[in-house]
């Protein structure tokens, strides 16, 4: 072929801004969420391409400088997979008394954030809940207030979803020994509660929804379900029918879970202490199953857990649950609290994904969005 030739065909060629949306849509779901956005900046044919779920198999870390020198939580987020901080341009804003407020994350969604700021006062408080994305400029969405300083809360849908439904279970200010479990949606004033139960709010370490059903696991293994349809509490393992295993762990142990399509996850820990311990839940038997290792998967645990496949170039991460020190991430190595152990002091184990170091007193795992 000519030179001649071999220009006028590159001549006549479409440009690369009209390939087919197909094709754009394949570009799109090999990149990471960064790649995402310089690829949407390319063109406007290249911008038109959305709802492609980013590459991105490692959560970032989010980290909030929640300093009491003013009211502001200036923040930041570090990618895994370029090995990068970004410092946001917007901060949060606190809605309450300066140096006064305890933030609480309590959990996320395609980039969004439910947290809750909570203002104590003697006997009674109250939280100030809202909807904040460290992934773009919309800073937050309020929801309205909850007066309780004692709760774990959760969601049904997507955050920003007008049917997303808001549920907390909560102390009772005035009752000892008693929970109250309330509901809001977008636009509502003021929660609904639905109905009060005994039962000692500390002993909750978190509530999940899944199909149609809020659950409520307590640090013992108790597990009690909330139908919002029927406003009816049911408690579907109680205390006694766990083993003395579960309950001496829960004595002495942190506990938190993870909840996977499904698959629900109780892992009791100590920071400087071996072995770890993680239960199942067998949704067939209503027990704790107890769970000698993670197979092909890692665990990444906190405030926001995932559990998530290690295939791929995260092979190596396989059987490790990762977690957030004073400063920076670490992992546990599972296989090291299985057989005989010699001794029962945790090294702390550095990992290269997470090696950014930060002074701030809130880290969070998060996901990258979906690009809209």
């Amino acid at each position: 072929m000519s030179v001649v030739t071999d220009k006028r065909l590159r001549r006549g060629s479409p440009p690369w801004s009209d390939l087919p949306h197909d094709i754009l849509c394949c570009i799109m779901g090999h990149l990471c969420y960064v790649d995402q956005i310089q690829f949407r900046a390319v063109c406007k044919n290249f911008g038109l391409v959305a709802g492609i779920r980013p590459k991105d198999k490692l959560p970032w870390v989010l980290t909030l400088n929640f300093s009491f020198k003013n009211d502001m939580y200036p923040s930041s987020l570090y990618d895994p997979c370029t090995l990068e901080a970004y410092k946001l341009d917007h901060e949060l804003t606190s809605s309450s008394w300066t140096g006064v407020v305890k933030l609480q994350v309590c959990g996320a969604r395609n980039g969004w954030l439910l947290l809750a700021e909570i203002t104590p006062f003697f006997f009674f408080g109250h939280t100030d809940f809202y909807l904040y994305n460290p992934f773009t400029d919309d800073a937050s969405i309020n929801l309205p207030r909850l007066r309780t300083k004692e709760f774990k809360a959760t969601f049904t849908s997507n955050l920003t979803s007008q049917d997303c439904l808001f549920f907390a279970i909560h102390a009772d200010e005035e009752r000892e020994k008693v929970m109250c479990i309330s509901t809001c949606s977008h636009g509502d004033r003021k929660w609904t509660e639905s109905l009060a139960i005994e039962g000692n709010l500390k002993q909750v370490i978190g509530v999940v929804y899944i199909k149609g059903i809020f659950y409520c696991i307590f640090k013992t293994g108790m597990l009690g379900s909330f139908n919002p349809a029927t406003k009816k509490w049911s408690l579907l393992i109680s205390e006694n029918t766990n083993s003395s295993e579960l309950r001496s762990l829960a004595g002495s142990f942190e506990a938190r879970f993870v909840e996977s399509d499904g698959e629900v996850l109780l892992v009791y820990s100590k920071r400087s202490y071996k072995p770890w311990h993680i239960f199942r839940l067998d949704w067939s038997q209503m027990t704790w199953v107890k769970e000698v290792s993670l197979g092909d998967r890692v665990l990444f645990l906190g405030d926001i857990s995932f559990l998530i496949s290690a295939d791929g170039e995260i092979k190596d991460l396989s059987d490790r649950i990762y977690y957030h020190g004073f400063r920076r991430s670490y992992f546990y190595p599972i296989k090291s609290g299985i057989g005989q152990i010699r001794s029962h002091s945790l090294i702390r184990q550095s990992c290269k994904h997470y090696e950014d170091r930060s002074p701030h007193m809130l880290r969070v795992w998060i996901e990258p969005p979906t690009l809209l």
